[in-house]
């Protein structure tokens, strides 16, 4: 594990191992998306099968994007076009390049061919950048709950920096689920978090426990723990971010529990991101 949160403002490096400056207000504008040139840095596989890919923009250029946005790279498959998505996981407060957090997804295109660059040979994508509505609207009085799976932790990442930047005393809740205990990315450096921002709230959830009992944290499924903590989410923001059959049953369940539909916000990755 790559340790140390750049997006938690601790002036600490990110997952990714970018160090940043601490920063005290989040001013950054999202530039109008366009075709940019990539070189990619480096490819660290943090977790068996994740990835960090962090690349960086030709000298000059600039990437200014609001946390939750994503990047739609150019790719070629059998001599034709595609496109594949991500969101971005490294800090807003880093213009000159980004990271991204990918799984690779058993006969995936898109992430095993991106997991499978060597950046020793600086190899160079086409991305359109910076896109996507999934962005922290203003908390005002409401709590602010971030509802992951997998890889879908990416977004999130971002958005606790400008959380706790912009609003240090709101309430905030990650639900963070895996099947497994070693899926689990950045552990440690979010339990840290948690001891460091007192109103922010860590809940890591597996839902296959280890059986020699080295699991200190939630089992189960995100859904059940978010309604066990929160019977009444009439004053909350809610935010999901993954595959379909979660956000989908995790939306119904937050409208069911009184969160007012247009105070949940999600991203939808289909039922197998590749």
């Amino acid at each position: 594990m790559v340790k140390g949160m750049d997006a938690m403002g601790v002036g600490q490096p990110d997952l990714s191992g970018n160090a940043i400056p601490r920063v005290t207000k989040l001013t950054v504008v999202p530039q109008p998306p366009r075709r940019r040139e990539l070189t990619l840095l480096s490819n660290v596989e943090i977790v068996p099968s994740i990835h960090v890919l962090t690349f960086a923009l030709p000298a000059g250029d600039t990437l200014e994007f609001l946390p939750g946005q994503y990047v739609t790279f150019y790719l070629r498959r059998n001599e034709k076009p595609v496109t594949r998505s991500y969101s971005i996981f490294s800090s807003a407060t880093r213009q000159d390049g980004f990271s991204l957090l990918i799984k690779k997804v058993p006969k995936g295109f898109g992430s095993n061919y991106l997991c499978g660059l060597d950046p020793l040979r600086k190899p160079s994508l086409t991305a359109l950048a910076p896109l996507g509505r999934f962005v922290l609207h203003e908390p005002e009085d409401r709590t602010v709950i971030l509802v992951a799976t997998g890889v879908g932790l990416a977004p999130f990442i971002p958005m606790l920096e400008q959380l706790r930047t912009a609003h240090p005393g709101t309430p905030v809740w990650l639900f963070y689920g895996n099947r497994y205990a070693e899926d689990t990315v950045g552990r440690p450096e979010l339990e840290f978090l948690e001891c460091v921002w007192p109103n922010f709230h860590f809940v890591a959830v597996i839902s296959r426990p280890p059986s020699d009992g080295s699991w200190s944290g939630a089992v189960g499924h995100v859904e059940e723990h978010v309604q066990s903590r929160f019977p009444d989410l009439s004053s909350s923001d809610v935010y999901l971010c993954g595959v379909n059959r979660m956000v989908n049953q995790m939306q119904d369940l937050a409208i069911g529990l009184r969160c007012p539909k247009d105070h949940v916000f999600t991203d939808r990755w289909g039922d197998h991101a590749e």
